[in-house]
């Protein structure tokens, strides 16, 4: 199932895409907060997962590596901000 929903995505399907994601939100919210130590600044970090992993979501190679890409991706962005 998910590789077909990330194969869609890759191809530019926002639904696929948004089915991806939205498993992860609350894991992903969690461990940002546990990084920058409050809500504005985990929501702007969490939004910026969101559109990276958007925008980079060709880079995908494996399926099952996808929630640990995603947290690559919350990692860096946590560091930038």
């Amino acid at each position: 199932m998910d590789a077909i929903l990330l194969r869609k995505a890759q191809k530019g399907d926002d639904e696929a895409y948004v089915a991806l994601f939205t498993p992860y939100e609350a894991d992903l919210y969690r461990f940002i907060y546990t990084q920058c130590g409050n809500v504005e600044d985990t929501l702007d970090v969490l939004q910026e997962v969101a559109y990276r992993s958007f925008k980079y979501i060709h880079t995908v190679k494996e399926p099952t590596y996808f929630k640990t890409w995603l947290f690559r991706i919350a990692i860096n962005a946590s560091n930038d901000s």
